[in-house]
């Protein structure tokens, strides 16, 4: 969710970065960790709304809910027989409806948070999705139609499958996989230093293997 910030106020405070803030929360009972997740930026993360036509500003902040383990999962196949060919990827986003119903959650769990005193001086219009979006499939359009992956793509290819436990591809010397196919399940944060971790790892495995 992108709001503006009311004129008067820009200058009131001064912001060390763009993204400042993490939350992580449920988004139902007895669950064993957050399952929602936000980022707060003190600029407008316009980079898939504008081309939807959502306004913009350049005077504003947002609360972007992510799905911490997204039960949605994709393919990566060969396009053809030739190796130059770019695979087909196909990230089947929202194909299973928890992921739908956690991005719901957190628009509206958005709108909660700027709609406290602490923040609602500082908010001005909401400029994405706006406050005629209220209704489940209407915010679902809104996310449908802007969502993106915040650059966090984690997995090619599964273990216990093509990978053996030193993450070499089976029938195939001196090839291996190291990303966050390793995992039996994602990281409920962003994968992205796990993911280096088991990298580092893969080159430790490698040396030994080399000996």
């Amino acid at each position: 969710m992108c709001s503006g910030t009311r004129s008067g106020r820009d200058g009131d405070a001064k912001s060390t970065q763009w993204w400042e803030i993490g939350i992580f929360t449920t988004t139902e009972e007895g669950l064993d960790r957050p399952d929602l997740m936000f980022h707060y930026g003190s600029v407008p993360f316009d980079m898939n709304t504008l081309r939807h036509g959502y306004p913009t500003t350049e005077n504003g902040f947002c609360l972007t809910p992510n799905v911490t383990r997204s039960r949605s999962t994709g393919t990566v196949r060969l396009r053809t027989r030739d190796f130059r060919d770019k695979p087909r990827v196909d990230p089947r986003y929202f194909s299973d409806p928890h992921d739908l119903r956690v991005m719901t959650y957190g628009i509206r769990l958005a709108r909660e948070i700027v709609a406290q005193p602490a923040m609602a001086g500082w908010a001005g219009d909401e400029l994405a999705p706006g406050a005629d979006a209220q209704t489940d499939d209407e915010i679902a359009d809104y996310i449908r139609k802007t969502h993106n992956t915040v650059y966090h793509p984690s997995a090619t290819v599964p273990m216990g499958g093509p990978l053996d436990s030193r993450l070499r591809v089976k029938g195939v010397t001196g090839l291996r996989v190291a990303d966050g196919s390793a995992m039996p399940f994602l990281v409920a944060v962003n994968p992205c230093i796990t993911t280096m971790m088991i990298g580092e790892k893969c080159a430790d495995m490698i040396n030994e293997d080399a000996r």
